[in-house]
């Protein structure tokens, strides 16, 4: 009895020490918004000023413009974290005074509010990211059952993004996922429109790692367990 108890313990405590040593998971809290009419200077400025005074880590915000998609002509404010630090976020008081006086009377129209997970494991170069000018949003919805099997695919894809020029790849889950939000975000970073006419090598890295023929393979094995995507070019907005 004494080395059965002695075990259970030895597992509590083991199992305790794993959870302790998950990492804690980046989210970003995303909004659209829509300006008022020939507001987007003001706009874009009222809400730098906000991000600047009152969205310092561990709730940094910043914001993007929608050049191309179904929602061209939007912005999204994205505020990044943690699960923890949305328990903290800025609120009551100075803060939403500043949004009231300077940020509200701009918007013409509040969107869909989203939350993502980063997904560290399956995203390169994120870094580099920052020298980008502009990225392109994939939303993708998966067949019912399918996520695993998508994870394996996007890992290989990431690899072969590891082997290129250091271009950004991220992947986002969504945290609250329904009927009308994708399942997925993809992000793939660029500078210049003139980069959409290169030719990135995406191919030929991945066939260099996994064998002739493999690009063609990934391809339908994404046809056959995603359902849609959606596709948005974002402005950073520096």
């Amino acid at each position: 009895m004494k080395t059965k108890i002695t075990l259970i313990m030895a597992f509590v405590l083991y199992a305790g020490c794993l959870f302790a040593q998950e990492k804690t998971k980046s989210i970003t809290e995303t909004t659209y918004m829509l300006c008022k009419r020939g507001m987007n200077e003001k706009f874009e400025a009222a809400v730098k000023a906000h991000n600047d005074k009152f969205h310092k880590d561990p709730n940094s915000a910043a914001l993007r413009s929608v050049v191309y998609g179904d929602k061209a002509g939007w912005y999204v404010w994205l505020m990044r974290g943690t699960y923890a630090s949305l328990d903290n976020r800025p609120g009551k008081g100075a803060h939403d005074d500043d949004w009231s006086k300077n940020v509200d009377p701009l918007v013409e129209e509040y969107g869909q509010v989203g939350l993502f997970e980063f997904n560290e494991e399956l995203s390169v170069n994120q870094d580099k990211l920052a020298d980008d000018g502009y990225y392109n949003l994939w939303m993708i919805d998966l067949k019912r059952g399918k996520y695993n099997q998508f994870k394996s695919l996007v890992s290989r894809i990431g690899k072969a993004y590891e082997a290129m020029d250091g271009r950004a790849f991220l992947v986002f889950d969504n945290a609250v996922p329904s009927n009308n939000t994708p399942d997925i975000g993809l992000i793939w970073g660029f500078d210049k429109y003139a980069e959409l006419n290169d030719n990135w090598g995406t191919k030929a890295a991945y066939e260099n790692i996994y064998g002739e023929g493999s690009w063609e393979a990934m391809v339908d094995e994404w046809m056959s367990i995603t359902e849609s995507i959606d596709t948005e070019i974002r402005s950073m907005l520096k």
